[in-house]
């Protein structure tokens, strides 16, 4: 473990809503900050989430101009935004950690300034390893965690026989009417929250406290865990089921999330888990998860790999022509190189694609509502999809 007062530079791709990394890079800072450290958060798109680090005393920062200090060691979360700190401070080691499978924000940066490369999961381990060609002997799991210290005690016990409230604590919203219909034929009363909900709020884990059962994945389900509900774990993309002391560990290495999504979301699956509740096994799983997710342990981690970081970069920092050759190579991956370049004018092919998939959420969201009401599914759909202002239809593109 290293001494106190190091300062650490965190990197995120952005800090102006509430999600994963968001929540990863506040809890970071924090505890850092307790344990005597100096960190600085850089992020260029700042709002709510570094409005409640930066309340807490921690620099936050959306221009690394402004930094008059040159940090110990860099902990980089996403692509650019890590490649950025590294070429602004060539001398300082690095440590990454990547979070998701599938996005783009999430490639490894190939620097030799980086010392080890983190994944939260098997899947993002084995993309680093299998996909981004990270040497093995590299890359480490380490798992999320979740600051224990911001978990309010349950206002009650609960409920015995069967969970009389339960929230969908989500990122979409497609398998919401799915989770509608199968809480009301086992009588449970559903509440929504999150980005699928569009309902966000700075405290989650203030409502998490107040429900017996929570349908979540990734993060947001090791949340619930902690804070003492049942747990099923599914959303649009598939159904893992109910978290017990015999899955809990399997399903942890998995995050929670993509692979474990493995059966279909459907009324019977989802009345089926429902039915397996057990307020006595909820509260065996939430100690169990508890002791193995709480965030210090992953802090101690961490602060062991600065320090060996900083001790190689002292003891073999990486030559001028490694460093000049990994720039290069940043540099030709990332810049566009005229009308022809592969790399930047799919953003915006990106953005109405992205549009055009939350339209489609919403009408599979819709339809199934409706079909759950005894509707003609081919009668229920809503406006079509037509391209929002602003914005190119994909046919105009092809």
């Amino acid at each position: 473990m290293t001494g106190p007062g190091l300062k650490i530079l965190i990197t995120n791709v952005w800090l102006d809503g509430r999600g994963g990394t968001e929540s990863v890079v506040r809890d970071l800072a924090l505890g850092f900050q307790r344990r005597g450290h100096r960190p600085i958060v850089y992020s260029p798109h700042l709002g709510d989430a570094a409005r409640e680090i930066h309340e807490r005393g921690v620099s936050v920062i959306s221009d690394l101009g402004q930094l008059a200090e040159t940090p110990d060691v860099i902990h980089g979360h996403h692509y650019v935004q890590t490649a950025e700190a590294i070429l602004h401070f060539p001398e300082v080691p690095v440590v990454t950690l990547s979070h998701a499978w599938p996005f783009w924000q999430e490639r490894p940066v190939k620097f030799p300034q980086v010392h080890r490369y983190l994944a939260v999961d098997e899947a993002v381990r084995d993309r680093l390893v299998q996909i981004e060609q990270i040497p093995p002997e590299r890359v480490e799991i380490l798992h999320n965690a979740v600051d224990l210290r911001r978990i309010p005690a349950r206002p009650a016990a609960l409920g015995k026989k069967r969970p009389r409230t339960a929230l969908a604590f989500t990122k979409n919203k497609a398998q919401l009417p799915i989770l509608q219909a199968a809480c009301r034929k086992m009588g449970v009363t559903l509440d929504v929250l999150g980005h699928g909900a569009d309902r966000l709020v700075a405290t989650p884990e203030a409502e998490l406290v107040g429900y017996d059962l929570v349908f979540a994945t990734a993060r947001m389900a090791l949340e619930a865990l902690c804070a003492g509900a049942a747990v099923i774990v599914c959303d649009a993309r598939g159904l893992a089921g109910l978290v017990t002391s015999d899955n809990v560990e399997r399903l942890r290495d998995l995050n929670f999330g993509l692979r474990s999504l493995v059966d279909p979301v459907t009324v019977e699956a989802i009345a089926a888990e429902i039915a397996l509740y057990d307020a006595a096994e909820a509260g065996r799983v939430s100690e169990r998860v508890r002791g193995f997710a709480d965030l210090e342990p992953m802090l101690d981690r961490l602060e062991a790999l600065y320090g060996e970081a900083i001790a190689a970069a002292a003891a073999q920092p990486p030559t001028e022509a490694e460093r000049r050759q990994a720039m290069l190579a940043f540099l030709s991956e990332t810049l566009p190189r005229g009308r022809t370049s592969p790399h930047w004018p799919w953003m915006a092919e990106r953005q109405a694609l992205l549009a055009q998939i939350r339209r489609l959420d919403q009408q599979l969201a819709h339809a199934r509502a409706g079909i759950e009401r005894g509707g003609d599914p081919e009668a229920l759909t809503p406006e079509g999809l037509a391209p929002e202002p602003g914005e190119v239809a994909p046919s105009a593109r092809m």
